[in-house]
């Protein structure tokens, strides 16, 4: 990267876009509880109703919980990129982020995918399919039934970025890349669209890395603009706010619309990037926000889920297969047994996350000391 290349505000650079970003870490938590909430409540038991309204208002709230996915694609766009561009000088520049990357993902990764064999919670087959991160396509491998699970899309998805990313940037240099960030965020929800009006076919839609790409495009314009131009810090915290103010009445008028609904052809093309953009413009803001010594009183334990994100969002999901193995489904129609099972395995899961990654997969994690350069 040239010097000419990098032209970051120094007050942008000094107070937002640094080694480590406390911010992130808050999104990161608010991400991985916005998916605990889903995945526990409606994700379970979808056609549940409680006696009270407020109780069934709320409890529709959780069903928008899967877009804290969409927060970390958002947040993956933005640290990887930056982390590319950063680091394009250094020796080794390519091997370093791939060892880097296997060091923070593959091992408790692998993990799991052992896990769910030994305890038969998913097809053989599908595990193969996992173990090259191809999770978000299995039907184009595999042939009549499987057994999935579901948190590993999205990590495909992850991968498959990371896979292709850094070659492209090689390629493109920043201002190229930027440009083809702008192009995804422009082509992605036409191909929704076509795909939804049944003008193409590609299975399920919303999982595809070409169909949902524009989210992780999103975060990359937030991580080159701040570098190849001379942002302020005001105009950064502008965009991110401009975003949010936005997208939110966006997604409210496609709301009062009715077309917020992703089998809807508005709400999963235009709707669908609104969430997108949405999750990118509190990336920019939390940035922002975060870097202010009062607003970090209070919300610590945000700090903490971010932390130990990645293991719960793996993790969670299999301690409710487990308790179900053993409890049955009852919760499905009782409100009692929802939330015990709610509380158990959620529970479980946080301990084990926080135990996987501290005696796990931080000691892995200390190896990337062994190589120049900030992760």
């Amino acid at each position: 990267m040239s010097v000419a290349e990098r032209k970051c505000d120094p007050e942008l650079s000094a107070s937002v876009l640094q080694s480590h970003m406390p911010g992130i870490d808050v999104l990161r938590g608010i991400a991985i509880l916005m998916v605990i909430l889903f995945h526990g409540l409606y994700y379970s038991a979808p056609s549940f109703r409680w006696n009270n309204g407020i109780a069934n208002a709320l409890f529709s709230l959780t069903s928008g919980g899967w877009a804290g996915v969409n927060l970390f694609f958002a947040l993956s766009g933005f640290l990887i990129t930056g982390n590319l561009i950063d680091s394009k000088r250094k020796n080794n520049y390519y091997s370093r982020f791939y060892i880097r990357r296997a060091l923070r993902i593959l091992p408790i990764y692998l993990v799991i995918l052992m896990i769910l064999g030994v305890l038969r919670l998913a097809t053989p087959a599908y595990l193969v399919v996992c173990a090259f991160f191809l999770a978000n396509m299995p039907g184009l491998f595999l042939h009549g039934f499987y057994v999935s699970y579901s948190p590993l899309w999205s990590l495909a998805v992850e991968e498959q970025f990371y896979l292709v990313w850094p070659s492209l940037y090689r390629l493109l240099k920043m201002k190229g890349l930027l440009y083809l960030c702008l192009a995804m965020i422009v082509v992605c929800p036409l191909l929704r669209a076509a795909a939804i009006g049944n003008l193409i076919h590609t299975g399920e839609i919303f999982s595809k890395t070409w169909m949902i790409a524009d989210n992780l495009a999103m975060g990359a314009v937030v991580a080159i603009v701040p570098r190849l131009t001379m942002m302020k810090l005001k105009s950064f915290l502008g965009f991110g706010l401009a975003a949010v103010s936005f997208s939110s009445a966006s997604l409210i008028l496609l709301a009062l619309t009715h077309h917020l609904i992703k089998t809807d052809l508005i709400g999963g093309s235009i709707g669908y990037t609104m969430i997108e953009l949405l999750g990118t413009g509190w990336v920019v803001v939390m940035l922002y926000a975060y870097r202010r010594r009062p607003l970090q009183r209070g919300i610590g334990i945000f700090v903490f889920f971010g932390d130990i994100s990645y293991g719960l969002y793996l993790i969670h999901m299999l301690c409710f297969e487990v308790y179900d193995r053993f409890a049955g489904q009852g919760y499905r129609s009782h409100a009692g047994e929802l939330w015990v099972r709610f509380l158990i395995c959620n529970g479980i899961a946080i301990l084990l996350a926080y135990v996987s990654k501290r005696f796990f997969e931080n000691p892995i994690l200390k190896m990337k000391n062994r190589i120049p350069a900030a992760m």
